[in-house]
This record gives structure tokens, sequence and C-alpha cells, in this order.
């Protein structure tokens, strides 16, 4: 009963949020019916399941209510859309950094309303930086992923963070420096200076390669290089992945294990969500961190981790700090999508592949690529409208020397504090499988016939609704298939 309350509990905000992202819900309405469902949980005291789902639409309103007080409409730079205008204020988040210019999220003094800043690459500019920025306000437009496929709904995307202009290639005057938290500062700072270790090591692309891995660093990667990760199907590895989070999480805890296991693992929670910070808490950091935060706590506590409790709990907790990351943030979205895949998909999938040997891990990244790759192929035809029809190739040939990519990495960037030449075996090791790994993704990215794109509205909500409605009945159908005694052979 308590594991049941907890799932309808949890499902019911989220299905306010989600509401409450795609439907304007007068405010008055919603605190009508939170008192009414007050009311009506003191009359149903003493009766469990009139209790329980009467708490499950409050719990729904709640969610609505939390989506509805992110909604505002004070915005006092609306006035100077279209005109020149000059602005003061902080580059609030670490800019990411590109081949041919850098991209940064600006927050005016006078506005609660953000911008993204599209500037060329030099000079370069840092979090905490006050700028005054000159440039032409605009509001940015949706677009489609390619000619006749799916519309990426770009304003929302960006409007999850709080942004809601946008100005390109500005004239800009640095006022001063050190105005964001030092904590983040500071973080950032020493995330800098490993990977200008790493840099000193390793050559480009190999270096921005491994700092994406590492770190989630937003490298400079030639147009052509990440075009053919896409293409071959392996975008997913060029940002700080939640599996990728998870060994650096496990690293972290075995780092303090010489200490008290109390103080061990307190000081490896604390490194673990400073980790997080550093690395720009995107969303699919923060829910990995999250579920390996749950793990330590219920080892510490005697209990048994329950895996799926932990991916809900995460959910909640970000729905509740950013509910409009729900609808629009596709990046939360295909990580939770990603992580139901390894849980319920690539178990099933690993009961068919008794033929594929267990050695070097084979069995389990077969599932898993697998599994991850049907579960979410519905979800990236109806967004994106193109897939890579040879993924699976690539991700077996490549995904098996992520872990080990990443430990060259970190060995690279701690060597370099010490002494350069203590590095360069390490380097050489590392640099050597970096080539590998991307000469792979150049050879599948390179073939003609590598994606396909779906055109039409087919591919839109219908399908993801369709689709995922298909993938939750054959889920259920076999858990219950599995977990059913079977008759006895006599």
């Amino acid at each position: 009963m308590k594991s049941f309350a907890f799932y309808l509990l949890s499902i019911s905000f989220f299905a306010g949020v989600l509401a409450a992202s795609f439907v304007a819900m007068p405010f008055a309405f919603l605190i009508c019916g939170a008192i009414a469902c007050a009311i009506v949980l003191i009359l149903m005291r003493g009766r469990p399941k009139p209790f329980l789902y009467t708490c499950s639409v409050l719990v729904c309103i709640v969610g609505a209510l939390r989506f509805g007080v992110t909604k505002s409409d004070d915005h006092p730079l609306d006035q100077y859309i279209g005109r020149k205008t000059t602005v003061s204020g902080i580059v609030c988040a670490e800019p990411d950094q590109k081949a041919d210019g850098q991209r940064f999220c600006f927050q005016p003094e006078k506005s609660p309303d953000r911008i993204v800043v599209s500037a060329s690459k030099f000079p370069g500019y840092r979090y905490g930086d006050e700028l005054l920025i000159t440039a032409t306000l605009k509001l940015p437009e949706n677009f489609e992923t390619f000619e006749g496929g799916p519309e990426f709904d770009y304003i929302s995307y960006l409007g999850k963070d709080g942004i809601r202009y946008k100005m390109s290639f500005p004239k800009i005057k640095r006022l001063a420096s050190g105005k964001g938290n030092p904590i983040v500062s500071g973080l950032i700072a020493i995330k800098s200076a490993f990977m200008d270790r790493i840099r000193d090591a390793l050559p480009e692309p190999q270096s921005s390669f491994v700092g994406g891995l590492l770190l989630g660093e937003k490298g400079a990667l030639p147009e052509d290089v990440t075009e053919h990760f896409r293409r071959s199907g392996l975008t997913h590895i060029l940002v700080l992945s939640g599996s990728n989070v998870t060994v650096v999480a496990e690293s972290l805890l075995a780092a303090f294990s010489f200490l008290p296991k109390t103080a061990g693992r307190s000081a490896g929670a604390v490194s673990v969500v400073l980790f997080a910070v550093m690395t720009g808490a995107s969303a699919t950091t923060v829910r990995a961190t999250i579920m390996a935060l749950v793990h330590l706590f219920a080892e510490g506590m005697g209990r048994r981790y329950d895996v799926v409790r932990a991916l809900v709990l995460s959910a909640f907790v970000m729905l509740v700090q950013n509910p409009r990351i729900l609808a629009f943030d596709i990046s939360f979205q295909l990580s939770f999508l990603a992580t139901i895949a390894v849980i319920f998909v690539a178990p099933l999938i690993k009961e068919r592949l008794s033929f594929i040997p267990e050695r070097f891990g084979m069995r389990e990244t077969l599932s898993m690529t697998i599994g991850t790759q049907i579960f979410t192929l519905p979800f990236i035809l109806s967004k994106m409208g193109e897939i890579s029809v040879i993924a699976l190739i690539p991700n077996l040939l490549v995904l098996p020397g992520v872990p080990y990519a990443m430990l060259g990495g970190f060995v690279l960037g701690m060597a370099g504090f010490i002494g350069h030449i203590i590095a360069v075996p390490f380097a050489w090791a590392t640099n050597l499988l970096l080539v590998y790994m991307l000469k792979t993704v150049d050879v599948f990215g390179s073939l003609p016939f590598a994606t396909i794109k779906a055109r039409g509205s087919l591919f839109g909500a219908p399908l993801f609704a369709v689709s995922y409605a298909i993938f939750a009945a054959v889920l259920i159908f076999l858990r219950k298939r599995r977990n059913s005694p079977q008759p006895s052979a006599n």
C-alpha cells in the first residue's frame, strides 16, 4: 500500500505539472479546488482509499500551482523588442564555447527575464562577469529541425531557464569580474585548470572529446566531427551522460573509502554534489546525482535501494525546483526515458541474449544499447525527426572504451598538476584510445545511409502517445508473465 501511495501521489504531481504546461489554469480555480480537497480529506479520515485518492487530486492541483508560480506577466524589456538597446548585467552561467563563437546566458540588472547572447569567440567571457551589452533585442523563434521535419519549440526550451530574449554579436564592454556565486566560480576555475592540463597533454579534437566525457565541457569540436557523432547515433557521449556521472560518483566514493564509514559517505556525497555544480548541473547530471545520493542514504540507513523509487524521487525533486523542464527540456525527458529503458527493457532483452558471452560486459552492453535505442526511438522521431539506422554497431564499438577514456582523462588532468613529464605515458595510451573512438565515429558517420529522416505530422504527438502506450502494455504483460508461477512439468 505504501508503494502504491508513493507512485500514485508522484504521478499525480507530474500530471498536474504537465497539464499546467499546456493548459492555462486560473489561479483562483486551483485554490478553490485545493480547499475543496482539504475539506474532503477532513471528512474522509479513517477511510484509507477515498482519503488516498483525494490526496492524489490535491497533489495534482499542487503540481499545477507549482508550475503556475513560474509564470510572470512582468517583462519590462518588452518595450525594447526590435530596437537597439543597452543593458547591463551578469553572465549567469558558464559560456558555451564553440569553434566559431561563444554563447552565454545573461541576467540583466532590472529584469527578471534573461537573455541568450551570441558573441564572437574573442575576447572570452566568464561566469560572473559584469557586462554592458549593446545590440538589437529580439525574441527567439521556433524552427524546423530540418526542412519538412518536426518543429523545435526553441522558445519554450529557453523559457525553462528563464530566458525570454536574444542578442546576436553585440558590442560588449566588461565592467567587472567575479560577481557570481563564489562557490560556483571556484568550481568552474578548478574545472578550467583541469581542462587546461588535459589540453596540454592531448591534441584536438581528442582533448575536447574527453572533456565532454569527463566534465561535460562544452568544447570546440569541429562541426564535421559533431555531425558524424550525430549520424552514428553517439551524440549522447559528447556530453556528461548519466552513466558517466555514475562512474564519477562511484570513483569519488571509492576515493573516500579510507575514512570511517559515515565520514566517507558524507565526504563522497558532498563531492558528488560539487561535481554536479561544477559541470553545469544539466538535467542528466542532476538526475544521476540525486539517484546516487539516494543510494548513499539507503546504504547509510541499512535500507534496500529501490532504483525505481530513486528515479521517481529524482524527478519529483527536479520538478519542484523547476517544473518547466517536464514538458520543455529534451535532455530531461531523454535522460529519464533512457533510464527507464535500462531498468525495465534491458533486463528483458538480456534474457534473450544468452548466446552472447558475458566477457568484457558484452551481453550487458548489448542489452542496454538495444533497450535504450528501441525505447527512445519514438521520442527521437517525434522531437528530432531523424534517427541513425546504424547506431547499434558504433555504440557497441565505442561505449566499452568510455570508462577507460574517462580514467585516462582524469589521470592526465591530475598528473598535469604534478608535472608534464609524468603525464606523457598516460597521454600516449589515452590518445590512442580516443583516436580509435573518433575514427570509428568518423567511419560510421560518413556512411551515406547512416540516418533516415521522418517527415510529416505522423511522427509528432500521435506517434509518441501510441508508441509509449504500447510499450507500457507490453512491459506490464512481460513482467507479469515472468513473475507468474510456472506450471509443473509433471
